[in-house]
């Protein structure tokens, strides 16, 4: 039974995108090409300095100021660089302190901020959504973060001091005030918040005015239990919004595969990259997917993290493209280690977020 649901799994993925095979990223839509070598941007080794990271999960970078954000999850902090090169702590504590305190994170996982430098956090640990400002400041460089360990989103506004919790009530649970380990977090043109709620296997959106007693989660995908169901999500973790078509698209880290989620729609969804329940390395595989985005193009990129390459999956292709990391595990300007995240910068230069070597590297776009 299992084995005729695959292959009706597969049949659905060529039956909806094509059989295009694309060799090059250059050939796909764009013509773009990245260098084969990154550049070590922040991560002079591991520890809670400046210019270290330990165990960095995921990364923003914000379309105007082309500020690059970095959740560094086991320093329970967000460090931010601008482009000038310079890096400052945007939430949490400097020197790596974790915590339930307003003022701390606990393994944040995941951050998203606006052109004022403000945060959302998914403060992972805290089970709760936290919103940090810039000089107290409702449109001064927020930062909104995943704050994994405290089951939390928070909300830091540039230069301040603490968060306010954005969504969840700190307490992990599968009622719709709370989280069971937020992941990833961003927010739509009318600011509702979107949050991916890892072990309750569902995506929720929140009011941005968040009221401890009153405020809940709606679903919009998922919460359906973990498993292969095309009505179902395992372990959702990567997220990206196209608001315009309404269509969110959402890595199932457990099985191994990319969901193309319809908003509002009861149809069966699709498979859009992997094949759902078979982890592999080949070109038409992911194992333990995470990060995603899409670009203008419409090409998708994949942080294939468990076989450390990053993946480029052009429209209509059922076969990825490698265009960073070798497939194997390493600490060369070639290689990747556990990536988890992914972005671009305006020039579409590469960020990835190269988990188990402690740092942020670039690829230089060429073509």
């Amino acid at each position: 039974m299992m084995l005729w649901y695959l292959m009706c799994l597969f049949l659905v993925v060529i039956g909806n995108r094509g059989e295009a095979i694309y060799k090059e990223s250059n050939e796909c839509p764009g013509g773009l090409k990245w260098t084969k070598t990154g550049t070590t941007i922040i991560g002079n080794g591991l520890g809670p300095g400046p210019d270290q990271l330990n165990l960095p999960d995921g990364i923003f970078i914000e379309p105007k100021t082309q500020i690059l954000y970095v959740t560094d999850a086991s320093n329970s902090r967000i460090q931010k660089r601008y482009p000038d090169g310079n890096i400052e702590t945007a939430a949490g504590q400097p020197d790596g302190t974790s915590g339930k305190a307003a003022n701390m994170l606990s393994g944040p996982s995941d951050v998203f901020a606006d052109e004022n430098e403000n945060v959302f956090i998914a403060d992972w640990g805290n089970q709760r959504i936290q919103y940090w400002e810039k000089d107290a400041k409702n449109e001064n460089e927020n930062v909104f973060i995943a704050d994994w360990g405290n089951q939390r989103i928070q909300y830091w506004e540039k230069d301040a001091k603490s968060g306010k919790t954005a969504a969840g009530n700190g307490s992990r649970g599968s009622a719709l005030n709370q989280f069971s380990y937020p992941s990833t977090v961003f927010f739509d043109s009318k600011k509702n918040i979107i949050v991916s709620d890892y072990d309750n296997q569902r995506v929720t959106q929140w009011p941005f005015t968040f009221d401890p007693k009153t405020s809940i989660g709606s679903i919009i995908a998922g919460g359906n239990g973990a498993g292969l169901n095309p009505y179902q999500l395992n372990s959702p973790t990567g997220l990206y919004y196209d608001e315009q078509n309404q269509i969110l698209y959402i890595s199932n880290e457990a099985s191994h595969s990319i969901t193309q989620w319809v908003l509002g729609s009861y149809e069966p969804h699709n498979i859009y990259a992997g094949i759902p329940g078979r982890p592999g390395n080949s070109a038409a595989q992911l194992f333990y997917p995470e990060g995603i985005t899409i670009d203008k193009y419409g090409n998708l990129y994949v942080a294939d993290t468990s076989n450390h390459r990053i993946q480029m999956f052009c429209p209509n292709a059922i076969q990825g493209i490698t265009i960073a990391g070798t497939g194997q595990l390493g600490n060369s300007s070639s290689e990747l280690s556990y990536p988890g995240d992914i972005a671009f910068d305006s020039e579409h230069n590469l960020y990835v977020s190269d988990r188990y070597n402690n740092r942020i590297q670039k690829f230089g776009r060429i073509h």
